[in-house]
């Protein structure tokens, strides 16, 4: 009795797409591979030339290849002498071995290349006469893992199988894990995983995409080149770790607000827009001058690409915007940059002789070549004027220096230099008080949990036995649950702004803040949130009944409050109109977000309860009524936008606070704003809150705003306050398409 033929051992991933219109002169070719084993061989003979075919092969296992990446350096130079001599199309008939077999794909993600299941062949495989063999031995059925597999798509490809190179010509696709290759045409070494790419290359490789004329890269080592190159940096997959920071009782809000141009706008219908939040740079007198909200996509173009692993890059006259239209109207041009990834949420661009370059015809020499790409930045301008009359006596520059990284954390000082106080009070360079100093330290201690402690040192006269008047501190933990925000802190001499009653200092606190997120009520549109909180608390009161007490040698009391709040919000629209279309001409010109037309009805209820011990409390509950909306579209180059909003809020109050800073005083408030298109970008505002009961001011505010598509500067005043603030607006935009040239013209 004959044996049987041994059973054939499974071919390697190969899956012919034949073209949809082929040419009946032409033979149909069948695709090769790599040989699995020197006992299976196929008779049949074939051309080694694929046409519109996706091959799957099978990388060599080098046990020296493996030795070589374990003790290779960091070095990122490559070079495609490995890939031998060029390959000629050119084909001699010469057999080779080939099995057919189906391959399918379970598509995870848009970058997971790797096969699911693959089934036996769909063909009879033929086979060279083998020896009798041992009918009861086993025999080994070599598995082929996806970390293996090297999956190609050409118009036409080449596979010299003594070399182990393919040579590929036409729409060149290659798939390896979690690597993408396009380009024109294609060499792959399999013996030490080498591609050099030409003609439109684009690498893909986790959720960055660079763009050239001529790449090589080794699939192992993540490491390459690319010349010409062009891209995207995309930070958005990085883990948000803010958390909602806890609500304040109405007239007892943050030191300085919004602009009332940026709340109007805010307020708008929403569209099917690409514009996120982008950042803000404050400079202002009260707090920490920071840089908030996400750039998360950035374009750049360079001469030279060093592709690094990690997803670092090095690059050489290198250009980067945050436009997605060309040519950019905001520019970082740098001769040299490299982008390094310093934690789980950060990113840090590194340049030599960066500029900004506006509207591309005025530079802006920057003296930081440091940059941090985050989800929340803090990176402030280099130099910073700012006012603050009450702790600074007046105008100021700030210095920011580079911040220090601790990992995730960071440590931002910025050392004040004060010239109204140092020309009032005839102060010299070498007297404390012309100096002061704002310090923070901050960052995300886990995905849920934010850390953030602040310094600020108003006079340095008899530093370190301060006053305590001269400084002040606090420390904030927030964890994020379940959607709700806990809050913990501690502060000293926090200083917070309470209407007519101006600002009042909390000389100390330390308690927890428990916030609940935004809760939309079905589809009304109504939005509720909530807060409750336990704290004790040390602040100014001007109750006789407690000033009176024995013992007294300041103004201050103690007390432990406990707070709820409720807010109900419900704003619906009376009118809408359209948003012009998303180009640089048109809803893109002046605004990062195309201005949406409309008016709104403003219905807004809040109840707030603080109980304190010593048997005090106050309670109230508020009302707010009014308009708020906006014409024009801010395309035009006169008078195309008008913002404008009209409240007016009745409060209901019950019981008094023994502390002035949260004390409700203001009982009737009429609250008006209007903000108007000058020329182009340019914009002036005002917001002004009277209380109607003593006619007094309870909040205002001045703007003058100039306003692109990338960027925008605001300057506020508050007469009130007594304080102004410079803001930079850098917008965000989530584009998509590729990447055009920064010059706008297309080759």
């Amino acid at each position: 009795m004959p044996y049987p033929v041994p059973p054939p051992e499974p071919p390697p991933l190969v899956q012919t797409l034949p073209d949809p219109t082929p040419n009946p002169l032409q033979p149909q070719t069948i695709p090769t591979s790599t040989e699995l084993s020197s006992g299976v061989r196929s008779e049949q003979p074939n051309q080694p030339v694929h046409r519109n075919e996706t091959v799957a092969y099978q990388l060599p296992k080098l046990k020296a290849l493996k030795q070589e990446l374990a003790s290779s350096s960091s070095s990122s130079s490559v070079s495609a002498d490995s890939l031998g001599p060029a390959l000629s199309l050119n084909l001699a008939n010469t057999p080779s071995p080939q099995l057919r077999g189906k391959v399918s794909y379970d598509f995870t993600s848009s970058l997971n290349f790797a096969p699911k299941t693959f089934s036996t062949p769909e063909t009879p495989l033929l086979s060279q006469t083998p020896s009798e063999p041992n009918p009861e031995a086993e025999i080994p059925i070599p598995v082929i893992l996806p970390t293996d597999l090297l999956e190609v798509t050409a118009d036409r490809q080449e596979f010299d199988q003594r070399r182990q190179i393919v040579t590929t010509e036409g729409n060149v696709m290659i798939r390896f894990q979690n690597v993408l290759i396009d380009a024109d045409k294609a060499q792959v070494n399999l013996n030490t995983r080498q591609v050099v790419a030409s003609g439109n290359v684009a690498l893909t490789r986790e959720n960055q995409v660079i763009r050239g004329e001529r790449m090589d890269y080794n699939l192992v080592k993540s490491t390459g080149v690319i010349t010409n190159a062009s891209g995207v940096i995309s930070t958005d997959d990085l883990a948000s770790t803010e958390v909602s920071e806890p609500l304040q009782e109405q007239g007892v809000g943050p030191v300085l607000r919004s602009p009332i141009s940026d709340r109007i706008t805010s307020s708008q219908p929403v569209e099917n827009v690409v514009p996120t939040e982008g950042a803000d740079v404050e400079v202002s007198g009260l707090s920490f001058p920071d840089l908030q909200g996400n750039v998360n996509r950035l374009r750049f173009e360079a001469d030279r690409i060093d592709i690094l692993p990690n997803g670092e890059w090095e690059a050489q006259d290198v250009r980067i915007t945050n436009d997605p239209f060309s040519p950019p109207e905001l520019e970082l041009r740098a001769d040299t940059a490299r982008l390094r990834r310093i934690s789980r949420f950060q990113d840090e661009l590194l340049t030599t002789g960066s500029r900004l370059v506006f509207d591309q015809n005025f530079a802006l020499p920057l003296f930081r070549d440091r940059t941090v790409i985050d989800r929340r930045q803090r990176e402030p301008t280099p130099i910073s004027i700012g006012y603050d009359l009450d702790d600074l006596g007046g105008y100021y520059v700030e210095w920011n220096v580079n911040p220090v990284r601790f990992g995730p954390i960071g440590l931002d000082i910025s050392p004040q230099l004060l010239f109204q106080r140092a020309f009032e009070e005839d102060l010299d360079p070498g007297d404390g008080g012309f100096y002061g100093l704002q310090a923070q330290l901050s960052g995300p201690l886990s995905p849920q949990t934010f850390f953030d402690s602040r310094l600020s040192i108003t006079n340095f006269e008899d530093f370190p036995d301060l006053e305590e008047d001269e400084y002040r501190a606090s420390i904030r933990v927030r964890q994020l649950i379940h959607g709700y925000t806990l809050t913990g802190e501690y502060s000293y001499r926090d200083r917070i702004f309470n209407g007519t009653l101006g600002f009042r200092t909390v000389q100390r606190s330390a308690g927890a803040v428990l916030t609940s997120p935004e809760i939309l009520l079905g589809n009304s549109g109504a939005v509720f949130k909530f807060q409750g909180g336990l704290q004790q608390i040390e602040a100014r009161t001007d109750r006789l009944d407690i000033l009176n007490e024995p013992g007294r040698d300041n103004d201050r009391t103690t007390r432990t409050r406990f707070q709820g709040l409720a807010t109900l919000i419900y704003p619906p629209i009376i009118w809408q109109g359209e948003a012009l279309p998303l180009t640089p001409t048109e809803g893109l010109k002046y605004t990062p977000r195309p201005v949406v037309p409309f008016i709104r009805l403003i219905l807004q209820a809040q109840g707030v309860t603080n109980i304190y011990t010593e048997d005090d409390s106050q309670s109230y509950l508020s009302g707010t009524v009014g308009f708020q909306g906006q014409f024009g579209h801010f395309s035009r180059d006169f008078f195309d936008y008008t913002g404008f909003n009209l409240l007016y809020t009745q409060v209901a109050l019950d019981g008094e606070s023994p502390f002035l800073f949260d004390r409700r005083v203001d009982e009737s408030i009429l609250t008006f704003g209007l903000v108007q298109q000058i020329y182009g970008g340019l914009r002036a505002g005002f917001e002004y809150s009277i209380n109607l009961e003593n006619g007094l001011a309870v909040d205002n505010e001045f703007t003058l705003e100039y306003s692109r598509r990338t960027y925008g500067v605001i300057l506020r005043i508050s007469p009130v306050r007594r304080i102004g603030s410079l803001n930079l607006r850098i917008s965000d935009f989530n584009w998509t398409g590729g990447s055009e040239p920064f010059s706008g013209i297309k080759e």
